[in-house]
């Protein structure tokens, strides 16, 4: 059993590619979201109980793909879905992982949560991230 299990996490760790993004491409593609178009506004003190009241729906930044690169330097446009996610270092080598869709700036200022189903809001100063990879 314990060989089952090794064995499916090191093929679904196997099974995500990653991408990259620099800090400054993320910035400028974030800065695109636009407001009117996003289903709710950011509410980082948003809990389960304010999500159930409004139907279910969560904060989602609208944005339809995201411009990465591979390890060797090419290019792609990647579709964002719901299970997109972006693992951000800064420079003290700290990282946290989130999901992209639930992405945005504000001043210098990244939010993001780590869950879809349960507020677990994170922010990073933007200045500070040294690296960001895109899984998917």
């Amino acid at each position: 059993m314990r060989y089952l299990v090794t064995f499916l996490l090191l093929s679904a760790a196997a099974s995500c590619k990653t991408y990259y993004v620099t800090p400054a491409s993320l910035k400028q593609q974030l800065d695109n979201i636009d407001p009117v178009r996003a289903r709710t506004a950011y509410n980082p003190k948003a809990d389960l109980i304010d999500k159930t009241l409004n139907g279910g729906v969560v904060f989602h930044n609208d944005i339809d793909t995201i411009d990465v690169t591979d390890k060797s330097g090419k290019a792609y446009r990647l579709p964002v879905t719901s299970h997109m996610g972006i693992r951000m270092t800064d420079t003290t080598g700290k990282s946290v992982i989130v999901y992209f869709d639930t992405m945005v700036m504000k001043d210098s200022l990244v939010f993001a949560s780590k869950s879809h189903f349960m507020n677990v809001p994170i922010h990073r100063n933007f200045y500070s991230l040294r690296k960001v990879e895109v899984q998917k």
